[in-house]
């Protein structure tokens, strides 16, 4: 009875999702709200969550900007900012679980997770989104391209509803700053 259980409470996303990256997991509720800073990459990996935990999101980046704006101290010329918490240097694998990794081709990708539900280009960046919607959550990965080369992904789990938002909306997609 305990196994069934189990299965029935524990969610099977499709082989071209995923839930973890760089040593997170969108399904823990370990380390939040942390980011890291992988030296040899130069890449930053960022676990957050709000509304108490029914919003989760990884992300993988260069962009300082992005968490200076969420409160990280990018401490510039050896000075230290105000912000309120401090980003750790530790290393991790630039790559999903699934095997998408930093540096791929737009082409490499699509082959391995099949077509995007939504893709957006502008005049310098190519967004994709994957979405997958079960009872009582929404998975969405997304990758971000600049000349061809993924520069960017994010990974997005919330719970339905959300905190009095429409969880299922994709409104204001590609949610980034470029």
């Amino acid at each position: 009875m305990s196994m069934l259980l189990v299965l029935f409470f524990t969610t099977a996303w499709p082989k071209n999702m995923t839930v973890g990256m760089a040593g997170f997991s969108l399904e823990s509720s370990k380390a939040v709200n942390v980011a890291w800073h992988d030296n040899t990459s130069g890449y930053f990996a960022h676990k957050g969550w709000d509304c108490d935990g029914s919003h989760r999101s990884i992300r993988l980046t260069k962009d300082r900007r992005l968490l200076s704006g969420m409160g990280f101290d990018m401490k510039r010329f050896g000075r230290k900012g105000d912000a309120y918490q401090e980003v750790l240097e530790h290393p991790f694998r630039i790559s999903t679980s699934h095997g998408i990794r930093i540096g791929m081709s737009q082409a490499g990708v699509t082959s391995k997770l099949g077509k995007p539900l939504k893709s957006l280009k502008t005049n310098e960046f190519t967004s994709i989104m994957y979405k997958k919607i079960v009872p009582g959550k929404v998975l969405r990965n997304m990758y971000i391209f600049k000349a061809g080369k993924l520069i960017e992904i994010s990974l997005q789990l919330d719970s339905i509803p959300g905190c009095g938002e429409d969880s299922l909306s994709d409104e204001g997609w590609p949610w980034t700053i470029f």
